[in-house]
């Protein structure tokens, strides 16, 4: 394929080099077009790794797979603009790819069978059991804590129906339209993916072991029916994130309807706030697979949550929150509960009590949930948060245990008591509130009443709310702090905003009459207080870790990125830039894009070869020069033309090279046309006329590109340069070399030259009497301005080394220059 392909080429260079200049053209746009999408894919990435962009792992991949394509069409480009050349980049771009892909994936887990177990025999199994139901096997296990006994269907059940149904594929695609920034785009893409899973049939693999299942444990002690609980379990729950709340569990399930039931709780998986909170904490979504734990309901007189240590003090008491019947209302933030706090050691001494209304809990009942919780402690090795229950007849049951989100007192801050002020705060507006999530913040009141929709919370938001629903959730990346009527630390949305960071005080009865809306607050919710603008001294506090430090995703993106977006090939005059040293995605980028350029530079020989059906430019300069459109160069009206004019020039860097060229003060010499001298010299004898072809200038155009060689006596110049719309592809080389003077004075020029380029941003470089300056990702209107620049130095400087004589004449002559075209 090489060869022929070499062949092709060289056929084409003997018999029709105008042919081949067009496809070498062709392939240059092709290649500047991959270029961009690169660029453009390449700066996606960084800003989610730098820039802290929130979406989806899947429009991670979705971004460098479509890179990965974008980038072997712009090797195989340059292979088809310079075949017999960089033959070892397509090899070395292979190498970089492997990587890139290694990157990316994800262990695929495991969806063997049974896909539904007793509870009892996954204690620890996270990776079957996910982590609500792997912890209370534990607990019951290892603490020997009292538990109700349960079966779990398992993660390999979640990916089975996913492969068996084929919504694998189709999930992704819905999730890589996942960004944070765009929260209706969430809720749609959420809606998507639960309308999936809840259409989808249960394999009979696990939809008959499950109802099975179901059925034993709806026959309850002596052949009572039994409601069933079934509760979500996925991997990464209640671990290093709690999930708190995010996911869907369903109470009084009949047993018949458990099928039903567990393509709901599956479901729960992808509603906007799971989506939301799993991207902030740093989760792929098959990192997160769904198990589900079924357990019978405990028939509850009170049942609530309890914290081992309510903060990070480690002489914190143990609070516990405590409700009539069910827990639901309390962990969604709905309710104010009972708050007993409980000495941490033995035998759990009451220190207080709040309670609102009629006690809810004894003190003897709430030192054996102490004591359960105590040992939970040390099993798992770090404070708890429990969920339990009381049954009619008084016996607990643990119900759930996770690590405990606490808020770490930062360094160098004085202490506070509840409602103290700092030095030099004003007046609080509102005072006495109570901690759900510690830390300060400032931000513009936004009234709960007044949010139609959670996706009309602005960032930066202090928002002002009757209760702590769970739903919030999904906006904990734009909240600034929540001041709550009602609720309490014990709630869902209340564990998540400490993961957070996030401050949130409950218990401000007034907080609607006293803070209006739009108006400018600071939440001090370690001393349950409001006040009016900022306080510095409060606003000092070192901010809280981002949720997704140092999380899975985290680290991929950490191992990537330096694949993707590393640069190491800067400088192309450097031995070291060449396909060998490539690191990345953007090193070969960045080769690619510099040897075409490169090659396009030198798109015709001195000779002349491939302008046989170049046309002659007519114009009132002494300039012989010969222009060969490649489509779009020139007006349609010239069509049938021989020769051209300048008017008909519709090729917009050429047309604003030659204004330069043409200005009205360009000091054009009157005489026989402009040829090249030392050609000329060489090969006339009577063989050429100095209007030939082969001692012309020359233009190859386009409507956004012209690469002109200017013929100037016994020096040239190569001007190549295009210019269009998309900035990021505009660009202008330019090449200065020879002349008639002696080397001194030839030098001086360049000099010159060098100068007037530098001060209009070109890197330059110089080597003897030879000059390289380039320009690169432009705005259009400053390229053509650049260009119309050069034409007026190329007429300028014609024999401009003939005529200076000193550093004198060097510095004088620049400095009219630059006061000429920068007027």
């Amino acid at each position: 394929m090489f060869s022929k392909e070499l062949f092709r080429r060289w056929t084409y260079q003997v018999f029709a080099p105008g042919v081949l200049l067009r496809e070498k053209y062709n392939a240059f746009r092709e290649l500047l077009r991959y270029d961009d999408a690169c660029l453009e894919l390449i700066a996606a990435l960084e800003d989610v790794h730098y820039g802290g962009a929130a979406v989806d792992w899947t429009r991670v991949v979705h971004l460098t797979r479509r890179l990965r394509t974008s980038v072997n069409e712009l090797v195989e480009r340059l292979a088809r603009l310079s075949p017999a050349r960089h033959l070892d980049l397509p090899e070395y771009a292979r190498k970089v790819d492997f990587y890139v892909q290694m990157a990316l994936d994800l262990p695929s887990g495991d969806m063997s069978p049974p896909f539904v177990l007793p509870l009892a025999e996954l204690a620890g199994d996270v990776a079957r059991a996910g982590g609500k139901a792997a912890n209370l096997a534990r607990a019951v296990a290892e603490a020997r804590v009292p538990a109700p006994e349960g079966f779990v269907a398992t993660t390999g059940a979640f990916r089975y129906l996913l492969e068996a149904c084929e919504l694998r594929p189709a999930i992704d695609r819905i999730l890589r339209r996942v960004n944070l920034a765009r929260p209706g785009e969430v809720a749609e893409a959420a809606a998507a993916a639960r309308e999936l899973i809840l259409a989808a049939r249960v394999p009979e693999e696990v939809a008959v072991p499950l109802a099975e299942a179901a059925r034993r444990l709806g026959r309850g002690p002596g052949g009572q029916p039994m409601l069933l609980a079934l509760r979500s379990s996925a991997v990464a729950e209640d671990g290093r994130a709690s999930f708190a709340g995010q996911y869907e569990s369903l109470l009084g399930v009949e047993p018949e309807n458990a099928v039903a039931a567990y393509l709901r709780v599956l479901a729960g998986k992808y509603t906007a706030k799971a989506i939301t909170y799993r991207v902030l904490t740093g989760y792929a979504d098959e990192e997160t697979p769904m198990a589900v734990l079924m357990l019978p309901m405990v028939p509850a007189a009170a049942s609530g949550v309890l914290y081992t240590r309510d903060s990070a003090d480690p002489e914190a008491p143990m609070a516990v929150y405590a409700v009539p019947g069910l827990g639901g209302a309390l962990v969604e933030g709905a309710v104010s509960p009972e708050r007993l706090a409980l000495s941490h050691t033995p035998p759990h001494f009451l220190l207080d009590r709040q309670t609102l209304d009629a006690e809810v809990l004894s003190e003897e009942a709430a030192g054996r949930l102490a004591a359960l919780a105590l040992r939970l402690e040390k099993t798992f090795g770090a404070p708890q948060d429990v969920e339990w229950a009381i049954d009619q007849d008084g016996a607990p049951f643990i119900l759930q245990t996770r690590p405990m989100a606490v808020e770490a007192k930062a360094d160098g801050l004085p202490e506070l008591s509840l409602g103290a002020r700092p030095a030099g705060a004003p007046t609080p507006l509102l005072c006495n509130g109570m901690r759900a999530s510690g830390g300060c913040a400032a931000g513009v009141v936004r009234l709960a009443s007044a949010v139609l929709d959670i996706d009309d919370i602005a960032p930066g938001t202090v928002l002002i709310t009757h209760t702590l629903p769970t739903v919030l959730a999904r906006a904990v990346d734009r909240l600034a702090a929540v001041v709550a009527v009602s609720g309490s630390r014990a709630g869902h949305f209340a564990s998540v905003a400490r993961e957070f960071g996030l401050p949130v005080i409950t218990g401000m009865a007034d907080a609607f009459e006293a803070l209006p809306e739009g108006l400018d607050v600071t939440v001090d919710a370690d001393a349950g207080c409001v006040y009016p603008g900022r306080v510095p001294a409060l606003l000092d506090r070192p901010p809280a870790p981002r949720a997704a430090a140092g999380s899975p995703v985290a680290e991929r993106l950490a191992r990537l990125i330096p694949l993707v977006a590393g640069l190491t090939l800067t400088d192309p005059s450097s031995p070291d830039f060449a396909p060998a040293k490539v690191r990345s995605l953007h090193d070969i980028v960045r080769f690619a894009h510099e040897k075409a350029v490169t090659e396009m530079f030198s798109l015709v020989g001195d000779s002349g070869r491939g302008l046989a059906s170049a046309r002659r430019l007519r114009s009132h300069l002494p300039l012989t020069m010969y222009v060969l459109d490649l489509g779009g160069g020139v007006f349609e009206s010239a069509a049938g033309d021989k020769e051209i004019r300048p008017d008909q020039i519709k090729c917009a860097p050429m047309w604003a090279l030659w204004s330069g060229l043409a200005a009205d003060d360009a000091p054009w010499p009157a005489g026989p046309p402009i040829t090249d001298d030392e050609a000329f010299d060489r090969t006339s004898a009577g063989i050429f006329f100095n209007d030939s072809k082969h001692l012309a200038s020359y233009a190859v155009i386009s409507d956004a590109y012209a690469h002109v060689m200017l013929r100037f006596g016994y020096h040239f110049t190569v001007v190549d340069a295009l210019c269009g719309p998309d900035d990021s592809q505009n660009y202008v080389n330019f090449r200065f070399k020879g002349g008639g003077a002696g080397f001194d004075q030839r030098s001086l020029r360049l000099s010159c030259v060098r100068r007037v380029l530098a001060h209009f941003g070109f890197t330059v470089r110089a080597a003897g009497d030879l000059l390289d300056a380039s320009l690169s990702r432009l705005p259009e209107h400053v390229a053509q301005k650049r260009l119309a620049m050069l034409g007026c130095l190329l007429a300028a400087t014609r024999m401009l080394d003939i005529r200076l004589a000193s550093e004198a004449d060097a510095d004088a002559w620049v400095a009219g220059f630059l006061e000429r075209t920068d007027r």
